[in-house]
C-alpha cells in the first residue's frame, strides 16, 4: 500500500503534467492559427498584386476602362483560394506620386507615365491574441499606349 505522501506526489505530478501540456497546446495553437492567418494574408496579396498588375496593363491601352480595371481587381481577389472577399479600393497616380482621378488618366496622351495603387483590408483573427485589421497595397507601373 502507497503512503499519504506518494499519492500527493502522484497527483501533483499529474497537475503540473496537466498545466504544462495546457501551455504547449496554447503555444502550439497560436503557431498554427498564426500560420494559417499569414497564409491568407499572402495569398490576398499574391492575388490583390495579379489584378492590379493586369489591371495597369488594361489601363496602359485604354485608360478610359477605370470600370473594367476595378473590377478585374475585384473578381481576381475574391477567385482567390484562400478566401478574401475583401473589398478593394483602386487609385491612380502621376509619376510625380501626385493623387489623380480616373478622369485624368483618361484624358493623358500617350507616353504618360501613372500608377495603379489597388488596396484591400485584411483582418487577422489569432486566438490569444487581440485583432488588428492591416491593408494590404500593391502599386504598378503604366504608360499610356493608346495613340491619339
Amino acid at each position: 500500500m502507497m503512503s499519504t505522501s506518494k499519492l500527493d506526489r502522484k497527483h501533483a505530478q499529474q497537475g503540473q503534467a496537466s498545466v504544462e501540456a495546457l501551455l504547449v497546446l496554447m503555444i502550439l495553437a497560436l503557431v498554427i492559427f498564426g500560420g494559417i492567418e499569414l497564409s491568407q494574408g499572402i495569398a490576398v496579396r499574391q492575388a490583390l498584386d495579379s489584378g492590379s498588375g493586369a489591371a495597369s496593363r488594361a489601363l496602359s491601352l485604354d485608360p478610359s476602362r477605370w470600370t473594367f480595371a476595378e473590377t478585374l481587381v475585384q473578381q481576381t481577389v475574391d477567385q482567390n483560394v484562400m478566401g478574401g472577399n475583401a473589398p478593394i479600393t483602386l487609385q491612380v497616380y502621376d509619376s510625380a506620386n501626385s493623387l489623380r482621378s480616373a478622369a485624368w488618366l483618361s484624358g493623358s496622351p500617350f507616353g504618360t507615365a501613372f500608377v495603379v495603387e489597388a488596396s484591400a483590408p485584411f483582418q487577422t483573427d489569432i486566438p490569444f491574441l487581440p485583432d488588428s485589421a492591416i491593408t494590404i497595397r500593391v502599386r504598378h507601373w503604366g504608360i499610356v499606349e493608346r495613340y491619339p
